[in-house]
């Protein structure tokens, strides 16, 4: 019993007693573990894939999804459209995805329907986009809506969709370029690459006004 006490007593060697070094012990392992479950958090998603819920430290959420087309691109109309994609670039670390001058369809009426503008898809992250068109005026001196500010839906049945946006009260755009016209039902386009040499792209389109003026554009298409 008195060499037992003689361990537990404080020497220059061994400054620190039995009980203390094995609090000590446990308040490691503790911070280990707290450690490895925090990494184990912070290398997961927010949005857990195989769950389907919010995975916070507090508790789990559930997410509501819907069926139907995803937010594809938000479209903006620039005056300098160099200057814009820089900004785009500096600002918020966007990247060019593609870039055509052209887009090209045959309607139903046998009519050749043709939108010649330079546009680019800039990638803003997780799938988004944000698609510069070329043309209009300085926004100092803008007054009103142009049909380039839109926004657009990824879809995978863009006539599909239509046909609900219409029966859940959109109305039909129809889209005027250089005095032809596009009623803005679905119709296949090619767009023609930039000058840098990318391919060109098919994809179907449709336009339609919301139920509040706001214009949307419904995308299909394997590429972007």
């Amino acid at each position: 019993m008195k060499d037992t006490d003689k361990t537990m007593q404080r020497s220059p060697k061994n400054p620190f007693t039995r009980r203390q070094l094995l609090i000590g012990s446990s308040f490691l392992t503790s911070l280990v573990a707290s450690t490895v479950g925090l990494s184990t958090l912070s290398s997961k998603p927010a949005l857990s894939q195989d769950s389907g819920e919010y995975s916070g430290t507090w508790k789990k959420k559930k997410i509501h999804r819907i069926e139907g087309p995803g937010l594809h691109h938000s479209a903006l109309l620039s005056y300098d459209i160099d200057a814009t994609i820089r900004f785009y670039e500096q600002g918020f670390g966007a990247r060019k995805r593609y870039g055509w001058n052209s887009a090209q369809t045959i309607l139903p009426t046998g009519q050749f329907f043709d939108v010649v503008r330079r546009v680019q898809l800039m990638d803003m992250g997780d799938g988004n986009y944000v698609e510069i068109v070329a043309g209009g005026t300085p926004a100092s001196e803008r007054v009103g809506y142009d049909v380039w500010n839109h926004i657009a839906l990824r879809a995978d049945n863009t006539d599909l969709y239509y046909e609900r946006a219409i029966k859940a009260g959109a109305q039909p755009y129809s889209f005027v370029f250089n005095d032809k016209t596009w009623n803005g039902e679905p119709a296949d386009f090619v767009l023609s690459g930039d000058p840098s040499g990318q391919a060109t792209l098919s994809v179907r389109l449709a336009y339609c006004r919301g139920i509040d003026g706001e214009l949307i554009e419904m995308v299909q298409g394997k590429v972007l």
